[in-house]
């Protein structure tokens, strides 16, 4: 047992050297980069670091975090620097906004960050289509991660299930064949291809949110001054 838990500790600890140089200068600019906000500074750092280890879904699903967490900020921001007087109590001055916005669904934030004018018609539909693609399936668990996903096998039973699952994945998943699946119907083999294709969508929806919550701190810091 032992010999075994060191060779998965020496395995990770390969993955992460084979990848933390390459990812790190793939995203140094945003690692690089705060917000100056310490209310989401550290998500964003957190992120990176998913990013430069390797960990493409806890990207994914921490972006998902990063983009609720930034939009209830500035609306509850921008909320309190137009209805409060700059002497009020730093303790509770901020309380009436979090309280506003706090159990909002995302729909409602995006549509409110919308009206509020602290994002954008077009930036509001990119946020939604986000929502749909990322937020909900990674958080949710929905299946149309796989949408239009294909993978190559070969017909069998799920009757070959009663051989074990090993034996099952040898002969499904046979690669010598040019049939194709809808990945959406094949429940054990998504935890795999979900890593793939992670680490394909990881990157640009990060940078992506990255840039549209650094338009939305503008904002607010303009207000603010």
């Amino acid at each position: 047992m032992k010999n075994m838990q060191d060779e998965r500790i020496s395995l990770f600890i390969k993955d992460l050297n084979d990848c933390l140089k390459p990812n790190y200068e793939i995203v140094k600019s945003v690692f690089n980069n705060e917000y100056g906000f310490p209310a989401l500074d550290p998500l964003r750092d957190e992120i990176c670091k998913c990013f430069m280890c390797g960990l493409y879904q806890s990207t994914i699903t921490l972006t998902n975090h990063l983009l609720e967490r930034s939009l209830k900020f500035c609306l509850a921001s921008k909320y309190t620097f137009e209805t409060k007087e700059k002497e009020s109590d730093i303790r509770t001055v901020f309380k009436e906004g979090i309280d506003k916005y706090d159990n909002s669904m995302l729909e409602q934030t995006i549509n409110a960050a919308c009206t509020q004018g602290i994002i954008t018609k077009d930036q509001k539909k990119e946020l939604k289509a986000f929502r749909d693609k990322f937020r909900n399936p990674y958080s949710h668990a929905f299946n149309n991660i796989f949408e239009g996903k294909k993978v190559k096998g070969k017909v069998i039973s799920s009757a070959d299930l009663e051989n074990g699952i090993d034996n099952f994945f040898k002969h499904c998943f046979d690669k010598t064949t040019d049939e194709e699946f809808d990945l959406e119907n094949l429940p054990f083999a998504q935890g795999i291809m979900q890593i793939k294709i992670a680490k394909e969508d990881s990157l640009p929806y990060f940078k992506r949110v990255d840039e549209i919550i650094r338009d939305m701190l503008d904002k607010i810091v303009l207000q603010e001054k």
